[in-house]
């Protein structure tokens, strides 16, 4: 049996009039290069979900987070050759203000801002998928 290695995550869905934030991901990984995902990232030693997405944010994209709602706590198992990498996501709905979208070009390709609904049209990394439908499911009635 291989061994699993687990992290802690917080990812945000940004969003900014009625669109949300996706970035392409850089990696080296096949697995996951190139795929689509929501800024966030490790929580550091001692930081609480919600300290970690606010400095994520603001890292990976440079926009300023206005609210900030956790809605979910997903987890996620990667397999791969030597380990299970198992995340544990803490999912937020955050709201951004306006401001020029600022990617690291060292970790992602690009970004966009799609509709919630055509985010699903993306090839986005299966967890991503998971959260976002996660996320329509509970905010269907006030995204219109």
């Amino acid at each position: 049996m291989k061994p699993i290695k687990e992290i802690e995550i917080a990812v945000a869905i940004c969003e900014r009039n009625g669109k949300i934030l996706l970035i392409q991901r850089r990696d080296t990984n096949p697995m996951w290069d190139k795929q689509w995902e929501f800024p966030g990232g490790k929580l550091e030693v001692g930081e609480s979900p919600e300290v970690a997405v606010q400095r994520e944010v603001g890292e990976e994209t440079g926009l300023r987070i206005i609210e900030s709602n956790f809605f979910h706590l997903h987890h996620h198992d990667w397999e791969l050759p030597e380990k299970i990498l198992r995340v544990h996501l803490h999912c937020f709905h955050c709201l951004v203000g306006e401001g020029e979208t600022k990617i690291e070009k060292e970790k992602a390709y690009q970004h966009a801002w799609p509709t919630p609904t055509e985010a699903l049209d993306y090839d986005s990394l299966s967890a991503n998928n998971d959260i976002l439908h996660i996320f329509l499911h509970a905010h269907t009635p006030n995204m219109g």
